[in-house]
């Protein structure tokens, strides 16, 4: 192949059922943390949001402080 190197590797997918599309759209713009776990006969697969600094920069969302007056 006149020196060019060729790489292979296996690509696996998982095909998700249409009752969950819902609940995974919001996440699909998102990098997700994969995790993949066994416990006896169960094979466990957790997706979560990857934190990133922008996570960090935007930092948790702002609460009310006892207090304050405010309802």
């Amino acid at each position: 192949m006149n020196s060019k190197r060729v790489y292979e590797y296996e690509r696996v997918s998982l095909h998700i059922p249409k009752k969950f599309h819902e609940a995974i759209k919001p996440y699909l713009e998102e990098d997700l943390d994969l995790k993949v776990t066994t416990e006896k006969d169960l094979l466990i697969i957790t997706l979560s949001p990857l934190k990133t600094l922008l996570h960090a920069a935007n930092g948790p969302a702002k609460t009310q402080q006892k207090g304050s007056g405010q309802t």
